[in-house]
Formats: C-alpha cells, structure tokens, sequence
C-alpha cells in the first residue's frame, strides 16, 4: 500500500489485486498529451487542479518541462496561476434596482443556470494562448463521514461537478481541446503530504495566536495542509511564483500569521471566456491550499513512477542524482510511508525484503 500511496495508485483491494493495479498503472504515463507545446524549444506541461465549490471554487495552474525529473538539479514547477473563482453567490443590494430587495431574490440553483456557469468555467480555463494540457478535478462524495443523509448543498456540488465533465468532454470531442481529465481523491492528497505528527500539533502561527488546536480529525487536516502550504511559500523552493501569485502568496501567509483583515484579488464569472478581476477580502485559506497540494502531488505521483520504472523500489527513497530538498518533498515519499522504505532496507542476509512481509 505504500508503493501506491506514493505512485497515486488506488490502494483498495487484496493484495494479488493491487499488485495487478500497480503493474498495470505505473506503466501509465500520466501526462502523456497531444496538447503539451513547445516553449522555447522544450516541451512544457501546464497542469490546472481544481478544488470544487460553489461558493469557494478554488483552481491553481502549474507548468513544468517534460524532462522536470531529469539532471542533477530538477525543475521546480512554476505557479502561473493561482485563485479563487466566484461560481454563483446571493444577490446583494448594490446587484439589484432599489425597488427590488435582496432579501426577495432567491439565489438559482435549476440545471439550466449551472450549465451555463460550468460552460463559463471551462471557457475561461481553456482561454488561454497555452491551454492546460492536464486538467484535475476534486472528487466529490455524496456523504461526509459516513453520513447515511446526502446534504442539499452535497447535491448542487456533484451537480455541477457533473456538468464540467460533460462540456470538458463535448471540447474534447469538438477537437476544441486535446487534454486530459483526471479525477482525484481528496483523501489520497492527504494520504500522501501528511502523517499522524502532522494532524496531532497545532502549527507554530497558531501557537503564537493562542490557538486551539481543532478537535476533530478533518479539522486538523485542514489546518494542517493550510500550515503545509505556508512553509512552502516561506522555503520558497518547492514552486516558483509568477506574476498575481506572488501578491496572492503574501496575503496567503499575511492571513495565516493572524492579521484579520488582508486584502486580495478575486475571480468572478461574467460570461463564457470572460473574468473580472474583484478586490476581496482574503477568506477561507483551505480552498486555496487544495487545489495546490492536489496539482504537487500528481505531479510529484509521477516523478515516482518514473523513478520505480527506472530504477525499482530504491528510488522511492534517494532519487538517482537529485538533490535533498526541504523535508516535505525531500524523499520521493511522502513522510508516512514508512512501508516503502521497509521494502527495500536490506535484511542481515543480504536479502531485501519484499513488499508486505514484516
């Protein structure tokens, strides 16, 4: 289960079928796509991770050369874009003629008006002179810890998960666009970036701020991921920020470290291909740590299964020529995967052991 945790393979199932699963998936090369272009004479990849919301859609766009894992000192990916997209919200007075209250207009949630914010959507991310060659979409349940109820608003986010697949598909289709979809699961994100230290203590910011640390496990998960993304933007070496991003890093951090009230920039859907650039205050940070700790960790699942194929189960651990970056992206593992260096620590025999003995 190791190996596939840090290759993004499913890990369900017993062992003669994950074992198949990984033979079969780590022979899959996950950014294969006719879409990847030439930029100055190397082919880059541009990867948009999307983080689902109606309210708090949130999406980052990482580009990075074909070769990224090659040579001694490897490519950072570059942060092209990075924000958070204003699907639908409620009606306020300043939207509407005075003689029509707020209060008595109700917000639209019929197929018809989300089938035209989902076209808006896609257009927008889509408009671009270098179209996204991989798009990667939150996966959405239908229930929340194992809930037997399905919530209203559950429904309206599968909803319209639903409709961005189908117009994806119907450009697809229209050879109007030649990427590739991927659905990810919110869980093996997780899996994969963070360990049982990571979700037990509350981070250094919020020590100093007098913070609780929170008291159920998904709540520590998302701080944890907030605080992961921090120390990333603080390192300064895991991504490169280009442009709006790096003013949207330092309100990031700003608003992690406590201030109240730090002001950026935000999306807002006006029409297919077309995005207004609003003032905001900064909100919810976890929407916005999603979908980066989405679209890092694919790309990092694919460094891996390189490595494997290129150099077995060893390379998980040292990378053949890479230098050791900071701890997170140090190993080609993720810091709880202690199963994979299990697996090749050699025995007093000589013999490595294999994958599942004790």
């Amino acid at each position: 289960m190791a190996v596939a945790n840090a290759t993004g393979v499913h890990s369900s199932g017993t062992k003669p079928i994950l074992s198949a699963r990984l033979l079969e998936d780590l022979q899959l090369d996950r950014f294969s796509s006719p879409q990847v272009r030439k930029d100055g004479g190397r082919k880059i990849h541009r990867v948009i991770s999307i983080d689902m919301g109606i309210r708090n859609l949130a999406y980052c766009r990482l580009a990075f050369p074909d070769n990224w894992t090659t040579g001694a000192k490897a490519s950072p990916p570059v942060l092209e874009d990075w924000a958070r997209i204003v699907i639908s919200r409620k009606a306020t007075s300043e939207d509407l003629p005075s003689s029509s209250p707020a209060s008595k207009v109700k917000e639209a949630f019929d197929p018809a008006t989300y089938s035209q914010y989902a076209y808006n959507l896609v257009s927008t991310l889509l408009a671009s002179p270098s179209p996204p060659t991989q798009i990667l979409i939150e996966r959405q349940r239908f229930r929340s810890m194992g809930g037997s109820s399905v919530q209203e608003w559950t429904l309206r986010v599968n909803m319209f998960e639903a409709m961005i697949y189908a117009v994806l598909k119907a450009f697809q289709s229209q050879n109007l666009w030649t990427g590739t979809v991927h659905p990810v699961a919110p869980g093996k994100v997780a899996n994969f970036w963070l360990d049982d230290s990571d979700l037990k203590h509350s981070s250094p910011a919020a020590q100093a701020l007098a913070i609780k640390p929170a008291k159920s496990k998904s709540a520590n998960t998302k701080t944890a991921k907030i605080d992961l993304v921090a120390r990333w933007l603080e390192d300064g070496s895991h991504f490169a920020l280009e442009g709006r991003t790096a003013d949207l890093g330092r309100a990031y951090l700003q608003k992690r470290q406590g201030r109240k009230r730090v002001m950026t920039e935000e999306k807002e859907l006006r029409g297919s291909a077309d995005t207004a650039i609003v003032p905001a205050e900064m909100g919810k940070l976890d929407d916005l740590a999603d979908c980066l700790l989405q679209g890092m960790a694919w790309i990092k699942w694919e460094e891996n299964r390189r490595g494997v194929l290129k150099g077995g189960l060893d390379a998980l651990w040292t990378p053949p020529g890479k230098i050791e970056p900071t701890r997170e992206l140090a190993r080609g593992v993720p810091k709880n995967a202690k199963g994979v260096v299990e697996a090749v620590a050699p025995v007093k025999k000589g013999r490595k052991k294999r994958v599942g003995e004790s």
